[in-house]
């Protein structure tokens, strides 16, 4: 068993805007079919093909002014509960960015791992309703060769006094991901803004960029953080990378 989600405050607002969101979320499992009738082998459970980016920008908020934030961390700090294939992602899968399709069934393992100097990370998606709130990670290939990611990136939010605590709850079940160049994969986060019993207000201190590090690796990639304070004892809830920009 996984992880249990972080409690989550629902009114008939979130109810119903939950509901339009998951249904755009198809499962993970008929991609497989529709590589094998398209003529190639049925690929092997747990693999995907992302495809390249199109010309939308997705909702992402503005980009910052300045650059990094003075006293960022050495290190990302490792998740801190959730072997790796535990628990079952929830949460809405919000929309995918205009210009962009879903990645499809791949025919296997495509190339070596990417490493972090391979990859770009930002964050799109935004999606607030009542305490809670969403948004989506993305790692682009910058490369021109073709590579795979596989599970969950370690997670630091940071701003200029340096760390800001990040518990990261990983959820959810991994599979390959194979990346051409230009290709994306998504990992979705969620959290809230409602403070715990012991917290103050604000709860915890504002970020102002995210520390990313993907799997399997120690180089760290930036994305600025726009989305306030991490409330719950700085708990943030995380899905697998996939190849479909719905995060479904």
């Amino acid at each position: 068993m996984g992880t249990p989600l972080p409690k989550i405050i629902w009114g008939p607002l979130a109810a119903a805007a939950v509901a339009t969101a998951l249904a755009g979320c198809g499962p993970a499992e008929n991609a497989g079919p529709a590589a094998a009738e398209a003529g190639g082998p049925a690929p092997p459970a747990g693999s995907t093909t992302a495809g390249a980016p199109g010309s939308g920008t997705g909702t992402e908020p503005g980009s910052p002014g300045t650059g990094a934030p003075s006293g960022t961390p050495s290190a990302v700090d490792a998740p801190t509960t959730g072997p790796p294939g535990g628990g079952k992602a929830g949460g809405p899968g919000g929309e995918a960015p205009a210009g962009e399709a879903p990645g499809v069934a791949g025919a296997g393992a495509g190339g070596p791992r990417c490493t972090g100097a391979m990859l770009s990370a930002s964050l799109i998606n935004r999606y607030f309703i009542e305490t809670n709130r969403y948004v989506t990670l993305v790692l682009t290939n910058t490369s021109g060769t073709t590579c795979t990611v596989r599970g969950w990136s370690d997670l630091q939010l940071v701003n200029a006094a340096g760390l800001v605590h990040t518990n990261v709850l990983r959820h959810g079940t991994p599979q390959t991901v194979t990346l051409p160049s230009g290709g994306r994969a998504y990992e979705r986060l969620y959290w809230t803004s409602e403070t715990a019993a012991d917290e103050g207000v604000p709860c915890r201190p504002t970020a102002n960029a995210l520390k990313i590090v993907p799997p399997d690796e120690t180089r760290q990639l930036e994305a600025p953080w726009l989305y306030g304070a991490v409330c719950q004892h700085g708990d943030i809830s995380l899905t697998p990378l996939t190849a479909n920009p719905t995060g479904g």
